[in-house]
């Protein structure tokens, strides 16, 4: 673990225009730098880079982040990774800092299971190889599936006998101890009888491995008939292996992965050995489980292309359809290939020629959507219920897709294959979207999680049209996003104040105890931070109320104002996406305005505009809490039956309408100059 002293000297010494652009070439734009996007495709440039405040932003995909994000998401590396290679680059020498005995002691029994698992490939590997069950049964069912003796070595196969506790024996007189022999899952122990015995006995064992290439658990396939076992066996969870977050030969694909920038998914793990040894060596393979959302991610890591090769047969095609929706929905391009009946990748990558195979997963390579209608069009034929239900499955599949170009161009893709039309679709994708939104703000708030108060996207309303009862009006979307996040543009305004301006000196009134007002000049953050407490404001955003809680902290008990890279560099993706959002203005007053056109806009970053922001800002947010506390009175007051409780209710609404009616008239002198 790096020392917190060493992490501040990286992040000190890290020039963040100099770092990117080894990567990137940048060039500069006012006071930021400009580039193409390396994260997602673009010609024109959105990738911006501020080198005053240590952050890029790309206003095209959303990526954001520090120096060091950029080297983890663009190098893949991990976070202690990415420090070395910037202490590295700039010669800062790093110490490891000592972990606590409670880390000590959960690091060592990750290193034990490591230690072990290698222990137990080398062992079955040796025993396929060299002991005569290991050749007679295991090598020899390897080299009838057509495996070459250095696929076999590649990959580290092996064979565990089938012996009731050979291995478990060998170990324990290797020195490995119970604990940890039946946390791996190479032992299984009955507490009744203190029997143990081994969990892989009689298989041919599959190696899984990390992305760095150290054995985590196995996969073990039995090669008798008997019935009563189970074909394929797997390693349980535990420190060091969850299947979830594995995929069967990364660590060999990543490279030609990253390299062709394209990843070819299949489901067992004899599949993906097959295809690598025929020179398809950007393969990767679920071994036979459910894709998750893990695992998207990890290839997420290396391309945003997946080819996904399943069997043709029926369950084939249902594992297409659940991979579909969740690439699509984690915004990586897919498509599919079936094999032809009774044919899976294995076998058809040993029935073609090397060229030929490749041909053919290139050829039939079809689009996801395309195959998805297709295939759910031949199955309806005329039927107009199931007709009903493939459009509505076709549409939830699309409705995943970000891309509102992209998702509007399938949507005529599918209009004319489904001869139907365009209006009929984008509602139903209305009502996908919009149900789909509203669900999850609902989940949110009901799980007291920190809810996403971001106003909802435009493509949850369409133009209005032909009445149709999914499709928005400016109006209702208006209303909607008034309802569901009140307050979302004030607090935003808030916090981009104190980020960008919180250390510059503003003039405004301040009230004191004779409630006589004064002018004063005093920082912006200083201003801002004492007025919200004086009126006991709280955000509704969290991640805005946590950043307004550091400011407070900083001001009220340091004395100071917090540094940027407290957000910036922040553990909270969500803080330090709003920080890099806020911080960097993309935007800018072109000079033909004033030259050409003598078109003359006022300075957004003068004393004056900023003054003005300030207290228009204030005022409204405050507003806005007044309204709604109105009303709740207002509710409260038509359920009160007792004529005391309703003559209190009465004043207070009296009050808060006076206190309403002094904000709008000091809004209304507010004049933007």
């Amino acid at each position: 673990m790096i020392k917190k002293e060493d992490i501040s000297k990286i992040l000190d010494a890290t020039e963040i225009v100099d770092v990117i652009n080894a990567f990137v070439p940048l060039k500069k734009r006012g006071v930021n730098y400009i580039g193409n996007c390396p994260f997602h495709n673009e010609k024109t440039p959105s990738f911006t880079v501020s080198a005053s405040k240590g952050i890029y932003k790309c206003f095209g995909c959303g990526e954001s982040g520090n120096a060091v994000n950029f080297i983890m998401k663009h190098e893949h590396y991990s976070y202690p990774e990415a420090l070395r290679f910037l202490a590295n680059k700039y010669g800062i020498e790093i110490q490891e800092q000592e972990i606590t005995s409670e880390e000590k002691a959960l690091q060592d029994e990750k290193d034990a299971l490591f230690h072990l698992t290698e222990f137990a490939q080398k062992y079955f590997a040796e025993t396929l190889f060299n002991d005569p069950e290991g050749r007679r049964i295991g090598l020899s069912y390897f080299i009838e599936r057509e495996l070459s003796e250095s696929t076999i070595k590649r990959w580290g196969l092996g064979y565990c006998k089938d012996n009731w506790s050979e291995f478990t024996d060998y170990a324990k007189k290797n020195g490995y101890e119970d604990k940890v022999l039946i946390s791996s899952g190479l032992t299984i122990a009955k507490q009744e009888s203190h029997v143990q015995y081994d969990r892989f006995r009689g298989r041919v064992m599959f190696p899984i491995y990390n992305i760095g290439g150290r054995a985590l658990g196995f996969t073990g396939r039995v090669l008798s008939s008997e019935k009563t076992k189970a074909k394929y066996v797997n390693s349980p969870e535990n420190e060091i292996y969850s299947k979830s977050k594995v995929l069967f030969g990364l660590h060999l694909a990543k490279n030609e992965i990253a390299k062709q920038d394209l990843c070819y998914l299949v489901e067992g793990n004899m599949d993906a050995i097959m295809l690598s040894q025929n020179n398809v060596e950007n393969v990767v393979a679920t071994s036979g489980t459910a894709l998750t959302i893990e695992q998207i991610r990890l290839i997420k890591r290396y391309t945003k292309n997946v080819t996904v090769l399943y069997d043709g047969d029926s369950a084939g095609i249902k594992a297409a359809f659940r991979a579909i929706d969740l690439f699509v929905e984690n915004g990586l391009n897919v498509k599919i290939v079936l094999f032809p009946d009774g044919e899976d990748p294995d076998s058809y990558s040993r029935k073609l020629p090397q060229e030929e195979f490749k041909t053919f997963i290139t050829d039939k390579a079809e689009n996801f959507i395309l195959f998805k209608t297709n295939l759910l069009l031949s199955d309806a034929k005329d039927d107009p219920f199931k007709k009903s239900d493939l459009i509505i499955e076709i549409i939830n599949t699309i409705s995943y897709i970000s891309d509102i170009i992209e998702r509007d161009a399938y949507v005529q893709q599918c209009s004319s294959i489904l001869n139907m039309k365009e209006e009929v679709l984008y509602n139903e994708l209305t009502k996908v979207l919009r149900n789909r939104y509203f669900k999850k703000i609902k989940e949110e708030r009901k799980e007291e999680t920190s809810s996403s108060t971001q106003t909802p996207p435009d493509d949850l309303f369409l133009d209005e049209d032909d009445g149709s009862n999914y499709i928005s009006t400016q109006k209702a979307k208006k209303q909607i996003i008034e309802e569901l996040f009140p307050d979302e543009a004030q607090e935003r305004k808030i916090i981009s104040l104190l980020l960008n301006y919180g250390d510059k000196l503003t003039k405004q009134s301040i009230i004191g105890e004779g409630n006589e007002k004064t002018d004063s000049e005093l920082s912006v953050a200083n201003y801002l931070v004492g007025d919200i407490i004086t009126d006991q404001i709280d955000f509704d955003n969290e991640s805005y109320q946590e950043i307004f809680d550091v400011y407070k902290e900083y001001l009220f008990e340091k004395g100071e104002l917090p540094n940027l890279n407290l957000f910036t560099n922040h553990q909270n993706s969500k803080i330090q996406d709003i920080a890099a959002t806020l911080l960097i203005n993309n935007y800018g007053i072109s000079e033909l305005w004033q030259t050409k056109w003598n078109i003359h806009t006022p300075d957004p970053e003068s004393s004056e505009r900023i003054d003005l922001d300030i207290k228009e800002s204030l005022l409204s947010l405050k507003i806005n809490k007044l309204e709604r506390k109105i009303r709740e009175v207002k509710a409260k007051l038509k359920e009160e039956t007792e004529h005391e409780n309703q003559l209190i209710l009465l004043s207070e609404q009296k009050t808060l309408e006076k206190i309403k009616q002094i904000i709008s008239s000091e809004l209304k002198r507010i004049i933007i100059k």
